[in-house]
């Protein structure tokens, strides 16, 4: 007997998931707790282990989908001997075959379908269902190509172009007339490419029938291809479905930029101490297993700021007209991964010093570059973090993490000559980018709060002292 598996409950608070990718396929047997498929929700990636032992029979959620929590997603068999072919009882001249199609996309392929086309096909279908009995069926054809334009693929254009063959004296034998490469090279072969015909006087026709386009004379090019050929500059495009993480950070940033509005504050820091004390600090670690980079010292100074500054550590309920200010201090760490943008969160940092702090950062960061992070690495930040490192860049205006209420974007290290005492002296200087949430912080307590940061950050002495 089939069985149903839904989208089971994967995270509290998470409504829908997207599929990623299936990690088994129909046929296979599998294990209790074998990992059936890769969901994202709008918190993370999680792998959803089998309920029990059984056969699959049938995938129902394509790669792509997104589906809401219990909405079945596959069926399987217990019996892990159960053949496919004896679920269906109803005779075969009896059974409708299903749709196949998932929001206008064939699950079997990962070229999007042409709109105009399922357009069309939709229309007939429509069509058919309203016919009375006994009328005569009509089968649906591909449209027809517009006036004056050979119906043909790129790659035949192409080549009809190659062998110098006009596609409108090309008979078309595909479907709906449409012309393929064994006719451009059957024509060609023919002995009639060179044969073009004559531009025939145009027939006299109202005015109210024409659609003038009028063109420069010389268009852009793009690749060195004239745009005017519209066919080989499609030719040259590349379509990549926005899916997973890249689709989830498509929806963040928009939300973010659409209702935040955004102001950036900019200002240098010396971090000239920070960088012997970093050195110190990094041979002792070393001795420990531990790398230790800028960013332990980043964060200590940050949550110093921030217990000055506690409305820069919080977030905005909007329905309930609200801020809500953060007595705890979770640090989220802008990453970089393969599949996208993450942001792993520091738990707890203003508990941990600067060891400690090293290896959770390196821990959380490194799990959501190998696309690993549990969920609760990825939910209950405050304020985030976002470096460019050694790429370098002089300054940003980074995007706030929504719900958040700000982001401090670090520029590059670099060794810079300053005004110190009235003498030019070279100094290792950074540029410190923060972008506030201007309905919450007002222009002047953002610039305090940065300037407070900068003074622990060049003087790392008081976040032992504890005095600004």
């Amino acid at each position: 007997m089939a069985i149903e598996f839904k989208l089971p409950e994967i995270g509290e608070g998470v409504a829908e998931g997207e599929i990623i990718k299936w990690l088994v396929a129909e046929g296979d047997e599998v294990s209790e707790d074998t990992p059936l498929v890769e969901v994202m929700t709008d918190k993370a990636t999680v792998e959803v282990p089998s309920p029990r032992a059984g056969k699959i029979l049938e995938i129902k959620a394509h790669e792509g989908e997104i589906i809401e929590i219990g909405t079945v997603m596959m069926l399987f068999s217990e019996d892990a001997q159960e053949r496919t072919t004896e679920a269906p009882s109803e005779p075969e001249s009896n059974r409708e075959a299903e749709p196949t199609e998932t929001s206008g996309r064939d699950p079997q392929s990962p070229e999007p379908v042409d709109e105009a086309i399922e357009a069309a096909r939709a229309m007939a279908r429509a069509e058919l269902e309203q016919m009375e009995p006994g009328q005569p069926e009509r089968v649906w054809e591909a449209p027809p190509a517009a006036p004056g334009r050979a119906l043909a693929s790129p790659a035949t254009r192409r080549l009809a172009r190659e062998l110098e063959v006009d596609l409108l004296r090309v008979p078309g034998t595909g479907k709906g007339g449409r012309i393929t490469k064994d006719d451009v090279t059957n024509f060609a072969g023919n002995g009639s490419a060179a044969a073009k015909p004559e531009a025939a006087a145009p027939e006299p026709v109202a005015e109210s029938e024409v659609a003038v386009v009028s063109r420069p004379a010389a268009e852009q090019t793009v690749s060195g291809v004239s745009t005017a050929d519209e066919e080989t500059v499609l030719e040259l495009e590349e379509r990549v479905p926005v899916r997973g993480l890249r689709r989830l950070i498509v929806e963040k940033m928009s939300q973010a930029k659409r209702i935040i509005p955004h102001f950036t504050y900019v200002e240098e820091c010396d971090m000239t101490e920070i960088v012997a004390l970093r050195n110190e600090a990094k041979q002792l670690g070393a001795a420990q297993g531990v790398k230790v980079t800028f960013l332990p010292f980043i964060v200590q100074a940050l949550v110093a700021a921030l217990k000055q500054h506690p409305t820069v550590n919080s977030s905005f309920d909007e329905e309930a007209g609200e801020i809500v200010i953060k007595r705890y201090y979770n640090i989220g760490i802008a990453t970089a991964s393969d599949r996208g943008l993450m942001v792993p969160v520091v738990q707890g940092a203003d508990r941990r010093g600067v060891f400690d702090l090293a290896r959770e950062i390196a821990r959380v960061t490194g799990d959501a570059r190998q696309g690993k992070s549990p969920l609760e690495d990825l939910r209950g930040g405050t304020f985030t973090i976002t470096s460019t490192g050694n790429v370098g860049g002089l300054l940003a205006t980074p995007i706030i993490n929504h719900p958040e209420v700000a982001i401090l974007g670090v520029a590059a290290i670099r060794k810079r000559p300053v005004v110190r005492d009235d003498e030019i002296v070279i100094r290792d200087m950074v540029n410190l980018s923060l972008s506030l949430d201007h309905r919450i912080v007002d222009g002047y307590d953002g610039a305090v709060f940065l300037r407070d940061m900068i003074v622990y950050l060049e003087d790392p002495k008081l976040l032992l002292l504890g005095a600004p």
